[in-house]
């Protein structure tokens, strides 16, 4: 992770958006101290999505399952799903 203190992180203002490109996380250091993240706005939006999933405990709970599913070769082909859904 790249490190910046808030002096270098505002001269470099304009190319934060370049450096932070790639999902990389700059870190913003005022006394040694991280006090701020710069990253792409896909990232952000990522890492929300991934707070508000782990969040929801009835699909947390679908997901165990369906990981135990997998595990054990309790799965169906696509063949057996249309069939099944009479596709």
């Amino acid at each position: 992770m790249q490190k910046l203190t808030i002096t270098e992180a505002r001269n470099k203002f304009m190319k934060l958006p370049d450096e932070a490109a790639n999902n990389q996380i700059i870190a913003v250091t005022r006394r040694n101290k991280e006090v701020m993240a710069v990253m792409s706005w896909e990232l952000y939006e990522g890492l929300l999505e991934s707070i508000e999933i782990l969040a929801d405990r009835q699909l947390m709970k679908d997901l165990k399952k369906g990981i135990k599913e997998i595990k054990l070769d309790e799965t169906y082909s696509i063949d057996e799903v249309r069939r099944r859904l009479g596709l």
